[in-house]
């Protein structure tokens, strides 16, 4: 073998994949209704006084939210308490998730009334990763005898059982069009990055520009399971300079997992979802600039 001639030989360090940033510790309803206390008092004397704290109970509980979230949720000085811009916006999803949990419960105490026998809760897998544990712990702490008979169903399914009085409650993907006679409220928004095969070209990169993979072949669920979800992955892929060239559908995250590992093509995977599950064969990556997100 020849000796090679010329200036230094540099190093070449390859990336290694890695997976979305470890999910920090939960937040649950209690550290909610903190922030939501907290947020109409903008006192600490005020806010411990109502929650039964302490108010160095309360400032440790706020410190120990804002080291799970990794940002501040209020700027104090000696003279006043204010909300962040992330505290604002967490105060208002506070509120939407307590009023969900309120609804659950409220569903709870007629079946403890003799009003209805069980309560039917139907669920998209994706909310396994966040919004149900936290739905379903409440429920459960304010009802224990509480029978809940669950479901996981794509949205257009429970829709349909929604309307035929097959489930009590849905908690499906937004929005649900205007021909479905049902009332949604929002309670979490969940951004969407990739999964890609673990040998990919771009498994070893920090994030994906939807536009890198124009020429891949995508494997999707089928539209009429998640429609609305289904076009805003289009959407998705056309303002990014291209429509996706669906390879293969499935309707399970499992299978849709197991054919990206089989190198059938890449797939669209919520945040939530890809920071609690390990799939052998995938590298989940985050998306750069404008990217899909899904509203539970």
């Amino acid at each position: 073998m020849g000796k090679l001639r010329g200036g230094p030989v540099e190093e070449v360090v390859v990336a290694q994949p890695m997976p979305f940033p470890p999910q920090r510790r939960p937040l649950d309803l209690d550290d909610m209704r903190v922030l939501v206390v907290l947020g109409e008092e903008l006192h600490f004397g005020r806010a411990a006084a109502r929650l039964h704290l302490s108010q160095p109970g309360l400032s440790y509980r706020v410190k120990r939210m804002e080291d799970a979230l990794g940002y501040e949720l209020l700027s104090r000085t000696r003279r006043s308490v204010t909300l962040t811009a992330a505290g604002a916006a967490m105060l208002l999803g506070s509120h939407r998730l307590l009023d969900e949990a309120r609804r659950l419960v409220d569903d709870g105490e007629r079946i403890a009334r003799g009003e209805v026998a069980t309560l039917r809760v139907g669920f998209v897998g994706s909310s396994l990763y966040g919004l149900l544990p936290l739905v379903l712990r409440e429920a459960r702490r304010r009802h224990p005898e509480l029978r809940l008979v669950l479901e996981e169903q794509k949205t257009a399914t429970q829709v349909r059982a929604l309307q035929r009085g097959q489930l009590d409650i849905g908690i499906v993907h937004l929005p649900l069009g205007p021909d479905a006679g049902l009332t949604g409220v929002a309670a979490t928004t969940d951004p969407v990055g990739l999964a890609v095969p673990s040998d990919h070209r771009l498994a070893g990169v920090a994030a994906i520009d939807l536009a890198q993979v124009a020429d891949e072949p995508f494997v999707l669920f089928p539209r009429e399971l998640e429609p609305h979800t289904y076009d805003r992955y289009v959407q998705a892929c056309v303002q990014a300079g291209f429509a996706p060239r669906v390879a293969q559908q499935a309707t399970g995250l499992q299978t849709i997992l197991g054919l990206v590992a089989s190198g059938m093509g890449v797939a669209f995977v919520a945040a939530s979802v890809a920071a609690n599950l390990t799939r052998t064969g995938v590298a989940f990556r985050p998306l750069t600039g404008p990217a899909p997100t899904l509203t539970t």
